[in-house]
C-alpha cells in the first residue's frame, strides 16, 4: 500500500540516479532509474483516483444520498400497503404468495442495506425465516470463513527486549514485522498457488531474504540519523519526531520509493549518492522496487477490473465529468422517487395491486 503523498512534492528529489560528469549510467542504474519513474507514474495516477473517489462519496452524500432515502421512505410505504392489502378477501392464496414474497423482498432490502430496523417485524410476519434467524446464520459462515484464513498466532516479544540497546531493538523489531507480512502475505495466497508456484518461491526464498535487508538498511541508517531521542535541541527534536514518523510509515507501507526519497531528503549531505552505489546492492533495490511496482499495478487493477471500478465509471473523473455524471444520476433517482410516488398512489386502490399481482 503506498504511502500518502506529501503536501509539496518536490520533484527534484525522487530518487533517480544522475552522474556529476554526465557520463552514460549502467544498464542497472537506467534499469533503476525506469522503475523508479513507472512506480512515480502509477503511484500518482492512484493518488488522482483516490482523491477522485474521494470528493465522489462526499458527493454522494450530499447531492444524492437524500434523494435515495425519500425512495427508501417511500418503499417502507409500499411494503406497508402492501400489508394492508394482505388481508383482504380480494386476493386468492395465490396472489396473497406472491404479496408475501414481495413484501419480505422489500423489507429485507431496506433492513440490510438501509438499515430500516423498523421493518423486522413486518419481514418476520411473512418471511419462512426470521430475520434475527438469518443474521446469526450469515454471522457464523462469516466467523467460519474467517477462522479458515486466520494467520498463526504472533511471536512474543523476546525475554531479552529490555536489554537491548536502541538500534538492535529497531532491528530485532524489524526482524518480527518481516515475519508476520510474510506469514499474512502467505495466507492470503493459502489455496490459491498452483505447484510451480510453489516451487518457485521456495526457489527464490534466500533471495528474498537478502532483498529485505536492503529495505531495511535504508530505514535503519534514516532511523539512526533521525533518532529523537539523541537530539538536545528541541526545535531539531521536533523536526526528527515528525521526519521519523514519514520514514516509519513508509517502511510499514512496504513504500521502498517513498523510502529511497527521503533518504535523499534528510540524508543526501551525509549519505552515499545514488551512483555510487555498488551492483549488487543496486540489484536489490531492483528487486524490491520490481515487487512495488506489481503492488501497485495490482492497485491499479482494482480500480479498473475489481469492485471499485463500477463506482469508478459511474461516479468518477475529471471534474466536468463528475459534474455530468452526477446530473445524470440525480436526474435519474428523481426520476425513480416520482414513479415511486405514482406507484403509491396508483396502489391505495386494492384493485391495482391485483393487477400488478398478473
Amino acid at each position: 500500500m503506498p504511502a500518502p503523498k506529501s503536501d509539496k512534492p518536490v520533484p527534484s528529489l525522487t530518487p533517480q540516479i544522475a552522474t556529476p560528469d554526465q557520463r552514460r549510467l549502467s544498464q542497472l542504474q537506467q534499469e533503476f532509474n525506469k522503475k523508479v519513474a513507472q512506480i512515480e507514474q502509477l503511484k500518482q495516477e492512484l493518488a488522482t483516483r483516490r482523491d477522485s473517489m474521494d470528493i465522489a462519496q462526499k458527493r454522494i452524500e450530499k447531492e444524492l444520498r437524500p434523494i435515495i432515502m425519500q425512495q427508501v421512505a417511500q418503499r417502507a410505504e409500499l411494503a406497508h400497503l402492501l400489508d394492508d392489502a394482505f388481508a383482504l378477501p380480494l386476493f386468492s392464496f395465490r396472489e396473497k404468495e406472491k404479496l408475501a414474497l414481495l413484501i419480505v423482498d422489500i423489507a429485507l432490502d431496506l433492513i440490510q442495506n438501509y438499515e430500516r430496523k423498523d421493518l423486522i417485524t413486518l419481514h418476520d410476519r411473512y418471511a419462512e425465516v426470521a430475520y434475527a434467524e438469518r443474521a446469526a446464520f450469515v454471522a457464523e459462515e462469516e466467523d467460519l470463513a474467517e477462522e479458515g484464513i486466520a494467520s498463526e498466532e504472533e511471536e512474543a516479544i523476546p525475554d531479552n527486549w529490555d536489554d537491548l540497546d536502541d538500534f538492535e531493538r529497531i532491528q530485532a523489531q524489524l526482524d518480527r514485522e518481516e515475519e508476520e507480512r510474510e506469514r499474512a502475505k502467505q495466507n492470503r495466497q493459502k489455496g490459491r498457488k498452483t505447484k510451480a508456484q510453489k516451487e518457485k518461491e521456495a526457489k527464490a526464498k534466500a533471495e528474498l531474504s537478502s532483498i529485505s535487508k536492503a529495505s531495511r538498511r535504508v530505514y535503519t541508517d534514516l532511523a539512526k540519523q533521525l533518532h529523537p531521542d539523541k537530539e538536545r535541541d528541541e526545535t531539531k527534536r521536533a523536526w526528527k519526531e515528525e521526519a521519523m514518523k514519514r520514514v516509519t510509515q513508509a517502511y510499514h507501507h512496504d513504500d521502498f520509493f517513498e523510502l529511497l526519497r527521503l533518504q535523499m531528503e534528510f540524508l543526501q549531505e551525509q549519505g552515499q549518492a545514488l551512483d555510487k552505489l555498488p551492483d549488487e546492492q543496486l540489484q536489490y533495490y531492483i528487486k524490491i522496487l520490481n515487487d512495488q511496482l506489481s503492488d501497485l499495478q495490482a492497485d491499479l487493477n482494482g480500480f479498473i477490473f475489481g469492485p471499485n471500478a463500477i463506482f469508478f465509471d459511474r461516479f468518477c473523473g475529471s471534474p466536468k465529468q463528475m459534474n455530468q455524471k452526477f446530473k445524470q444520476a440525480k436526474e435519474s433517482l428523481t426520476y425513480e422517487l416520482e414513479q415511486l410516488k405514482q406507484n403509491l398512489r396508483v396502489l391505495q386502490d386494492p384493485v391495482q395491486i391485483k393487477v400488478i399481482l398478473k
